[in-house]
């Protein structure tokens, strides 16, 4: 498996599960992660993740976990149980997520199986400055990532979801090994869609990201197989 395959990640944009399966099995030879976020994990009642486990995929599983804390721990331990690969939670209060790192921890040696990466959602790449003022926030959104990777990694869990346009910031804050997912990946030919702080993928590897979630690029494309691997070949030329 290649570097670029390695570090690719295939946002699943359908509330479809045939959808979902066709794509997957298009890609099967060029992509090894997919990530079934909350609308396609609630319309298919979780078929397609375990279709991608029959596949033998790794599953990045984009729910973003965001509740009491006792909560948090049950969903958490219950994606362990699931053997995804990786797992999102909001970046929130301290306590909440070092109890999150901690069972996914134990859990996952009681069934002597693999720790699943569990990183924090900082900033949707949806939003921007002006959005976070609307809400009381005197944050630019590249401020506010930051504040929440270092309290991410505090806490003790394994990265950040952030945009592409803050990870070096976050890399110099918080270490090469703290492990950073940048959605809001498009080509230099592809249209910006609902994002606003998108970042080419050869322009978020070098500023250090390693993983890139890569969305419509790929899934709306007449060639899925090809974009994916003209996008794996941009990464490794990086």
């Amino acid at each position: 498996m290649t570097e670029g395959i390695e570090k690719l990640i295939v946002a699943i944009d359908t509330d479809d599960f045939d959808k979902a399966k066709e794509l997957i099995d298009k890609l099967e030879d060029s992509v090894d992660i997919f990530k079934v976020g909350l609308e396609q994990y609630v319309a298919t009642r979780g078929k397609t993740v375990d279709y991608l486990k029959e596949k033998g995929k790794k599953i990045f599983l984009d729910l973003k976990f965001h509740d009491i804390p006792n909560t948090m721990k049950s969903a958490v331990k219950a994606a362990v149980r699931d053997n995804v690969w990786l797992m999102t939670i909001h970046v929130s209060d301290m306590e909440g997520m070092k109890q999150c790192a901690q069972i996914a921890k134990e859990e996952a040696e009681r069934l002597n199986i693999e720790k699943p990466l569990i990183v924090g959602v900082t900033v949707l790449t949806s939003l921007s400055n002006e959005d976070l003022q609307d809400i009381g926030c005197n944050m630019t959104t590249e401020e506010l990532a930051i504040k929440r990777a270092k309290l991410a990694k505090e806490a003790g869990i394994d990265g950040v979801v952030c945009s592409a346009k803050e990870v070096d910031k976050i890399v110099k804050e918080c270490g090469e090994d703290f492990v950073t997912v940048c959605p809001g990946i498009r080509p230099e030919t592809s249209e910006v869609g609902d994002q606003k702080r998108v970042v080419t993928p050869a322009d978020a590897i070098k500023k250090g990201a390693h993983y890139l979630v890569v969305g419509r690029p790929i899934t709306k494309s007449e060639d899925p197989k090809k974009s994916a691997l003209d996008i794996v070949r941009e990464i490794e030329n990086a």
